[in-house]
């Protein structure tokens, strides 16, 4: 569902030329988005059964004139922060930033965006 979204996103295509994967290729064109780990913490509390899930969401770019990690970070921000998102198997699920790093990677030349959502979600659904 995040990648959907991500991919629906006609703005956001644009800046990374569509370039959203689950891990770094190995000779990548930049800038590219990642989406990373997920955590999936169950809470289940006076009959509720439900979960929060962590999503780390990566955007990585090499520094040429403009370091765009950061705006392209800033649209993936837009895009998910405070948002419903809906699924056939649970129903709605609440998106929030919990966090976003900005990085200049050892290297010196890969800047390094790392982003942090929390997903409310069914935990049955998972």
């Amino acid at each position: 569902m995040i990648e959907a979204k991500l991919r629906a996103d006609q703005v956001l295509t644009a800046m990374i030329d569509g370039r959203i994967f689950d891990r770094v290729p190995a000779k990548p064109d930049y800038p590219l988005v990642t989406i990373g780990n997920m955590q999936v913490i169950p809470e289940s509390a006076d009959g509720v059964d439900a979960a929060e899930t962590a999503v780390t969401i990566h955007v990585w770019d090499q520094f040429k004139q403009v370091d765009k990690s950061r705006q392209v970070g800033g649209a993936v921000i837009n895009l998910l922060h405070d948002e419903q998102l809906q699924t056939v198997s649970s129903g709605t699920q609440s998106v929030l930033l919990e966090s976003a790093s900005y990085l200049r990677d050892p290297d010196g030349v890969t800047n390094h965006a790392v982003l942090t959502f929390s997903i409310l979600t069914d935990a049955n659904a998972l």
